[in-house]
C-alpha cells in the first residue's frame, strides 16, 4: 500500500483551480485517501497553507484543512537523521531561504522527502525537475532515492481511484 506525501503547491493549486463542488472526481478520492492515511503531508506544509490562506479569503478551504489537520504529521527522530543527511549537501541547504530563517516561516521541501524516505512513500510535488542542480524536491528526492510524482500524475491517480481503475494506471513515478 503506497502512501503519498503531498507538497504545499499541490494543495494550494488545487484549492485555487479545482472547485470542491465541481471536481468531485479529484476531491472525493483525495479526502478518502487522507482519512485512510494514504495521503499525508508534514506539519510544515500545514503551516505554509495557513500562511497562504491568511492572504486569501477561503473559509471553506480552511474548514476542510482543519478537519484533516491530523494528516499533517510532525517529523520523527528517524526523519531528523534523514534531514541531517539531506542538509549535508550544500545545495539543499540553500533551499532554506534566509528570510524564512529570520521570520521563522516554514520550509517544507526536505521534510517532505524525509517523511517519504522514512515511510517508503512517494512525494507529490508541482516543482519542476528541469534544473538538475537546484535545491528543488525532485533533486532532493533523486539524491535520497525517494520516488516522486508530478501534479498531473497525481490528478490522474485520483481520477483512476474515482473511476475504479487501478490507481497507478497511466501514472508516471520518477526516481
Amino acid at each position: 500500500m503506497i502512501t503519498y506525501v503531498v507538497d504545499n503547491n499541490i494543495f494550494s493549486r488545487a484549492f485555487k483551480n479545482l472547485s470542491m463542488d465541481v471536481f468531485d472526481d479529484i476531491w472525493e478520492p483525495w479526502s478518502e485517501y487522507m482519512i485512510s492515511g494514504r495521503i499525508i503531508s508534514v506539519d510544515e506544509v500545514y503551516r505554509e497553507l495557513n500562511i497562504w490562506l491568511s492572504n486569501n479569503d477561503k473559509d471553506s478551504i480552511s474548514k476542510w484543512l482543519k478537519t484533516r489537520k491530523s494528516c499533517f504529521i510532525k517529523p520523527t527522530n528517524e526523519e531528523g537523521f534523514i534531514l541531517q543527511s539531506i542538509f549535508q549537501n550544500k545545495k539543499f541547504r540553500e533551499g532554506i531561504k534566509e528570510k524564512s530563517l529570520r521570520q521563522g516561516t516554514p520550509e517544507a521541501d526536505a521534510f517532505l522527502v524525509a517523511k517519504a524516505k522514512h515511510i517508503g512513500g512517494i512525494v507529490v510535488t508541482a516543482e519542476s525537475d528541469d534544473k538538475p542542480n537546484s535545491e528543488k524536491i525532485p533533486n532532493i528526492a533523486v539524491a535520497t532515492d525517494v520516488p516522486y510524482m508530478k501534479i498531473d500524475d497525481f490528478y490522474k491517480m485520483l481520477r483512476n481511484i474515482h473511476s475504479g481503475r487501478p490507481e497507478n494506471t497511466g501514472v508516471c513515478i520518477y526516481r
